[in-house]
C-alpha cells in the first residue's frame, strides 16, 4: 500500500492540464492562401507535416509525465516492502493469545505451541533499534529486548482467564502512537470468535491465526450446591452439561474426593442428584466429564457449607410463615430458637415486615433508625405487580399491596425488585420485607416457591450463613467488608476487606475473616472460552479497521512492514530527470523541424 508523507502535495497534479492547455492553444492554425507557383510542394511537404504532429503528441506526453512525477515526489510516497530488506527503527506490540482457549489441542499438539512459534519468528525479525512489547492474556505490556521477550515465549504456558482481544489492540496501539515511531500491533491469535470485540482508533493490526479448523468441545456448563448451609442428611446439586450435539455425557460426581456416581446429562438439560451426608464444616462437590480435545473445562466445582440448622422465632399469629417454618424444620432446614426473628425486629438478626396496622409504621420505623438500619418503610402502594426474576425468587409473583422502602444510610442492598422498585432489602444483620407473608398482600404463600423462598430468607438472615461466590477466572468480585485474607488449598493471601479481587485461577479460594472461615469464591474458566469457534477474516477487517489477517507460517514475514517502507521519491526524481531529457530533445527536434 502506498502511503504520502505530504498527500495534501497531490493538489498539484492539477497543474498536468497545463500542457495539454498549451497543446489545444498552440494547434489554432491561421487561415492558408494557396499560391500557384507553391501548389507543386504540398506533396512534398504533406509527409513532414505527420512526423510533425506526432512529435507534438509525444512532447505533449512527455512533459504532462514530467509534471506528474515532479508533483508525486513533492507528496513522498513510500511503499510497504512486505518483509524485503531490512527495516527502519520500529515499535512493535506482541499480542500473544495464551487465553484458556489456547489449552485445546489439535492434532495431539496444544493450540499455544503453535502460536508461541510464530510469535517467535516475528521477534527474530526485530533488529536492536525497534522499541517492542509484549502483551499476554494477564493484559501487562512488558517491553524488552528481542531476547527478553523470545525468553517469555519460551516458558509461556495457557492462561485460565479471557482476553479481550479488541482491548489489547487497543492497548497496543496507545503504545505504538506514544513511542513516535512507525509501527505496528501483530495479534498471534486462535481468533475465537467470543474473543473478537470492537475496538476504536485506527492503526496497523497484523492478525495470525491458525488455519485447521477448532476441535468440538463438550464441558460442564454449571454446577450449583442450593441452598446453603446443609444440613447433616446431605442436599442436591443440579448439573448441566453443553456440546455441539444432544447426546448425553456421562458425568461423574464426586464429594470431598469421594466419587459418588456417574451419571448421564443431555446438553441443555440438567440433572439434579442427590448427595447423601458429609461431616461438618466445609466440602467441595464436583463435576467430571471424560478428557477430551480441551480439558480445563472437563471439570466443575462447587463449595458447601455443612451446618446445624438455624435457630429461628416468628410469630404465632402469622400462619402463613408458620406453616412454611413447620415444613423447613421437617426437613432439618431450621429449629426452634433464639437466632432469626422472623416477622418483627428482635435483638440479633431479623427478617422484617410491614406491620398490618398502618398506624404502627411510625413505631416501627423509630425502632429501625435505633437499630442503625439504612431503610424506612413510606406510603403504601397498591395495584397489582410482579417480582423480577432473581435468584432469591427466580419465578414473577404477584404483589397487590406493598410499602415503599426508602433508603436513608448508606448501608443500603437491594435483594428483589417489584417492578423496579425495592421490596426486599438487606441492612447489616436486618433484612426488610416490603409486603407482609399473606395472600392479602401478595399471592406467594400460595405459590410453590414460598416455602423455598423462606428458606433462603431464613439463610441469608442468619450469621452463620456462608458467603458463596460463584465468578469466572480472572473476573473481579468485591470482597465483604469483614474479609481479611483469602486461602486457596495451603496459600494464604492477605487481602483488605471491601476492596476488589481477581481469583487468577479456577477452584475454590475461601473467604477469612480473622481465624474463621465465612465463605468462598468458586471460580471457573469463563465459558466464552470453550466456545471453541473461530471468527471470519471478513468480520476481523470489518471490526479492526487496516487489519490483515494472515497465517501462522506466512504472516511472520511479513511483520514489521509499518517500518519497512520504501521511499519512492528517488526514482520518481529519476523519472523526472530522463522524461526532462527526452522533453528537451523533441522539443529541439520539433523547433529545427518547423
Amino acid at each position: 500500500m502506498i502511503a504520502f508523507a505530504v498527500p495534501w502535495a497531490l493538489v498539484g497534479l492539477l497543474a498536468a492540464a497545463l500542457p495539454v492547455l498549451l497543446h489545444l492553444v498552440q494547434r489554432r492554425e491561421p487561415p492558408e492562401v494557396a499560391f500557384p507557383a507553391v501548389r507543386y510542394l504540398e506533396d512534398a511537404t504533406r509527409d513532414h507535416r505527420r512526423r510533425l504532429k506526432l512529435r507534438n503528441l509525444l512532447l505533449l506526453v512527455v512533459r504532462t509525465l514530467l509534471v506528474i512525477m515532479l508533483v508525486l515526489a513533492a507528496a513522498g510516497p513510500t511503499v510497504a516492502r512486505s518483509g524485503i530488506g531490512d527495516h527502519q527503527p520500529s515499535a512493535l506490540v506482541l499480542v500473544v493469545d495464551n487465553s484458556a482457549s489456547s489449552a485445546a489441542v489439535r492434532d495431539g499438539e496444544m493450540m499455544l505451541t503453535g502460536l508461541a512459534t510464530a510469535a517467535r519468528a516475528v521477534l527474530a525479525r526485530a533488529t536492536a533499534a525497534d522499541r517492542l512489547w509484549l502483551v499476554t492474556a494477564d493484559g501487562i505490556a512488558r517491553s524488552g529486548t528481542r531476547g527478553e521477550l523470545d525468553a517469555r515465549l519460551v516458558g509461556l504456558t495457557p492462561e485460565p482467564v479471557r482476553l479481550d482481544l479488541g482491548a489489547a489492540i487497543a492497548q497496543g496501539r496507545d503504545l505504538v502512537q506514544a513511542a513516535a515511531r512507525p509501527g505496528e500491533v501483530v495479534v498471534v491469535t486462535d481468533l475465537q470468535r467470543t474473543a473478537v470485540t470492537d475496538t476504536p482508533g485506527e492503526g496497523e493490526v497484523l492478525v495470525l491465526r491458525p488455519t485447521a479448523p477448532p476441535s468440538a468441545n463438550r464441558r460442564v456448563a454449571s454446577i450449583e450446591s442450593g441452598t446453603q448451609p446443609w444440613g447433616r442428611d446431605g442436599g442436591r446439586i443440579s448439573i448441566s452439561v453443553a456440546g455441539p450435539d444432544t447426546i448425553p455425557l456421562p458425568v461423574t460426581v464426586a464429594i470431598g474426593g469421594r466419587t459418588l456416581r456417574e451419571v448421564l446429562v443431555a446438553p441443555g438439560a440438567s440433572s439434579s442428584q442427590r448427595v447423601p451426608a458429609v461431616s461438618a464444616g466445609w466440602a467441595v462437590v464436583r463435576a467430571s466429564l471424560p478428557p477430551d480435545e480441551f480439558r480445563l473445562d472437563d471439570t466443575a466445582r462447587a463449595v458447601v457449607r455443612v451446618a446445624p440448622p438455624a435457630p429461628v422465632r416468628w410469630n404465632a399469629d402469622d400462619r402463613w410463615i408458620g406453616a412454611a417454618l413447620a415444613v423447613l424444620a421437617a426437613e432439618g432446614r431450621v429449629r426452634i430458637g433464639d437466632g432469626v426473628r422472623f416477622g418483627a425486629i428482635g435483638p440479633t438478626a431479623s427478617i422484617v415486615m410491614p406491620p398490618a396496622d398502618p398506624a404502627l409504621v411510625g413505631a416501627l420505623n423509630r425502632t429501625l433508625v435505633a437499630r442503625g438500619a439504612a431503610w424506612q418503610y413510606g406510603s403504601p402502594v397498591l395495584g397489582d405487580a410482579r417480582t423480577d426474576s432473581a435468584s432469591l425468587l427466580p419465578s414473577r409473583e404477584s404483589v397487590s399491596r406493598r410499602l415503599v422502602l426508602e433508603p436513608i444510610g448508606a448501608d443500603t442492598q437491594v435483594l428483589l425488585r417489584v417492578d423496579g422498585a425495592p421490596w426486599l432489602v438487606r441492612s447489616g444483620d436486618l433484612l426488610l420485607l416490603g409486603s407482609r407473608m399473606d395472600p392479602a398482600w401478595t399471592a406467594l404463600p400460595v405459590a410453590a416457591a414460598f416455602v423455598p423462598f423462606v428458606d433462603a430468607l431464613v439463610t441469608r438472615a442468619s450469621p452463620e450463613a456462608p458467603i458463596l461466590v460463584a465468578a469466572a477466572a480472572g473476573d473481579v468480585v468485591v470482597l465483604p467488608d469483614h474479609v481479611s485474607g483469602v486461602r486457596r488449598d495451603s496459600v494464604y493471601t492477605r487481602v483488605e476487606g471491601g476492596a476488589r479481587w481477581r481469583p487468577n485461577e479456577p477452584g475454590i479460594h475461601y473467604l477469612v475473616s480473622g481465624a474463621d472461615t465465612i465463605g468462598a469464591v468458586a471460580a471457573h474458566v469463563d465459558p466464552r472460552e470453550s466456545e471453541l469457534a473461530r471468527a471470519a477474516d471478513g468480520d476481523v477487517r470489518s471490526l479492526w479497521r487496516g487489519a490483515r489477517v494472515e497465517d501462522l507460517e506466512r504472516g511472520p514475514r511479513i511483520a514489521f512492514t509499518a517500518g519497512s517502507r520504501g521511499d519512492l521519491r528517488s526514482w520518481l526524481l529519476i523519472a523526472a530527470a530522463l522524461l526532462a531529457l527526452t522533453e528537451s530533445a523533441l522539443a529541439g527536434r520539433v523547433h529545427q523541424r518547423s
